[in-house]
């Protein structure tokens, strides 16, 4: 029977470690992002609309841009594992996100 140098003893390194989070963490964290992004693509299309308009109201532009600043930051501390935070920030940019299309399909309609 051949055996090589590495059959004898399965060093502890090529065991399989258990994953760091679960597939639902996974998933509920994919969807907060996305969520967070989705707020910040809409914060971005106001920007550039109010640029656009012959007189920008500059304090709108700032506070839009506070707003998107937020939103990079609640991405960066977003963490897989932390679900408590997973959730509320699922729960509130949806929220968000489902207020804002809703009022452009009223908007479209009249």
């Amino acid at each position: 029977m051949f055996r090589n140098a590495f059959s004898a003893n399965v060093p502890a390194m090529t065991q399989i470690a258990p994953p760091l989070w679960t597939q639902d963490q996974a998933i509920a964290f994919e969807a907060a992002r996305e969520a967070v992004v989705d707020v910040m693509a809409g914060y971005s299309a106001e920007i550039d609309a109010e640029e656009s308009k012959p007189q920008p109201d500059a304090e709108r532009l700032a506070f839009l841009e506070m707003q998107t600043r937020h939103c990079f930051d609640v991405l960066k501390s977003l963490r897989v594992t932390d679900d408590a935070t997973v959730a509320q920030v699922l729960r509130e940019y949806s929220a968000i996100v489902r207020a804002r299309d809703d009022n452009g399909e009223l908007a479209a309609a009249a």
